[in-house]
């Protein structure tokens, strides 16, 4: 009877308890870690070994100050191939946190989150090792960035920005650069740089919205002197065709040819004019925005500046080339969640505070 009623207590608390799935329980309730599928094999054998090696240590790391809360916490490491631009090999350790929900009484767990955690070797959301390609090339000519790092306790910290979160949901993100002391491993570019080059990009902006009317009138011409053998012996033909086909076609194109020259005539202008600054102001950051009154003009603004743009060109001096390229010489921490979520917000929290800044800087150059 005594074992009888033992079991129909046990049913009884399992019961309950499955009729209490809240919000208020699954903050609570503890989660479970989850090795994803293996990322990208990258790199030697030897590299890759190491690479895996440190990966392990930044997981351990981990584990020692975060156990997952509410989430399924998904973990796995990515080891990317050596690429000519760079200095070593890319790699990185990330968790992709998917939250617990209530179906009913039963706990399940979501198939996708705009929540995600990584710590990355050698690498940074900004292009750092190349130049400018593509339409930025012709625009600002360098790669950019849209906020300043402020270096705290060691670490270079970026302020905290809203993002997409995929899934039309937006929330916060969170980023730290861990380097060599107090250095960065892209340089900022110079006022005097950027105008140097703008004025360059602008000429080639000039000559191809020139492009098709010069064509136009490279046709014409052409087409002139055959009109001049066609009717050679009617001089009346001719006048009439000179007057209302190549007179009124080359007028025209001529003229917006004239007003090409004239739209990019204030930018060459206020680039020669910039480029007259004293010395201490042609080697302050450029930090830019366009010009809202001249489209292919640019203004010097400030990082304040919502509109903002913060020019970048690789610094290969910060590396030290001899190391192998499975050496990590700098960590990028990238986390981001809906804060506005309390699993979300509490995983991000949480998640911060077990990464050791000094743990990862004794990593650096080994």
């Amino acid at each position: 009877m005594k074992y009888l009623l033992f079991i129909i207590s046990i049913v009884l608390v399992h019961c309950l308890s499955a009729q209490n799935c809240t919000p208020e329980m699954l903050i609570q309730k503890p989660g479970i870690w989850k090795a994803s599928r293996k990322g990208s094999q990258g790199g030697t054998a030897a590299e890759l070994a190491k690479e895996k090696k440190i990966v392990a240590a930044i997981h351990e790391m981990i584990k020692a100050k975060y156990s997952p809360v509410a989430v399924e916490a998904n973990f796995h490491g990515a080891y990317n191939p050596w690429y000519t631009n760079m200095p070593g090999n890319s790699f990185y350790y990330s968790i992709i946190p998917l939250n617990f929900y209530c179906d009913g009484n039963t706990v399940k767990t979501q198939h996708e989150t705009g929540s995600y955690f990584q710590i990355a070797a050698n690498i940074f959301e900004t292009e750092i090792y190349d130049t400018a390609q593509g339409d930025r090339l012709l625009m600002e000519g360098f790669n950019a960035m849209y906020h300043l790092p402020v270096l705290r306790d060691g670490y270079w910290f970026f302020k905290d920005i809203d993002v997409s979160l995929g899934m039309g949901m937006t929330g916060k993100r969170t980023m730290w650069l861990v380097t060599y002391d107090g250095k960065l491993p892209y340089a900022y570019v110079t006022r005097r740089e950027f105008l140097e080059k703008r004025s360059k990009a602008l000429m080639v902006q000039k000559n191809m919205a020139a492009a098709g009317h010069r064509d136009v009138l490279k046709s014409i011409e052409t087409e002139k002197s055959f009109k001049e053998k066609e009717f050679k012996n009617d001089p009346a033909k001719m006048s009439k065709y000179l007057k209302m086909d190549y007179g009124q076609i080359k007028a025209r194109y001529e003229k917006l040819l004239a007003d090409n020259d004239k739209y990019f005539a204030p930018a060459f202008s206020a680039i020669e004019t910039q480029l007259k600054m004293p010395a201490v102001e042609l080697d302050k950051p450029a930090i830019v925005k366009s010009d809202p009154n001249s489209s292919p003009n640019y203004l010097f603004t400030t990082a304040d500046d919502p509109f903002c743009k913060i020019l970048i060109k690789p610094n290969p001096y910060y590396f030290n080339k001899k190391l192998p390229k499975s050496t990590p010489q700098f960590f990028s921490v990238y986390v981001r969640a809906d804060n506005k979520e309390a699993i979300a917000a509490k995983f991000m929290a949480d998640i911060i505070k077990a990464v050791d800044f000094n743990l990862l800087k004794s990593m650096l150059g080994k």
